[in-house]
């Protein structure tokens, strides 16, 4: 997942990207319920309007990443 994130960051420098180890911030995982990886979650004015769990494709992170 990481590879269609970062071709997506590339194209789309408007929105900030950011990676999280789950295992080396479970306290940050169960803040936001990660229960599965991969898992992307949009936040707005620190909130949370957003969320996609598992594989998919770049046309659909791209979506995501603009909605």
């Amino acid at each position: 997942m990481r590879p269609v994130v970062s071709a997506v960051a590339e194209q789309e420098t408007d929105v900030d990207f950011f990676y999280v180890d789950v295992d080396q911030a479970p306290d940050l995982a169960s803040r936001f319920g990660i229960m599965s990886i991969p898992t992307l979650v949009q936040i707005k004015n620190g909130k949370e309007t957003n969320r996609l769990v598992g594989f998919m494709p770049e046309e659909q992170v791209k979506e995501f990443a603009l909605s």
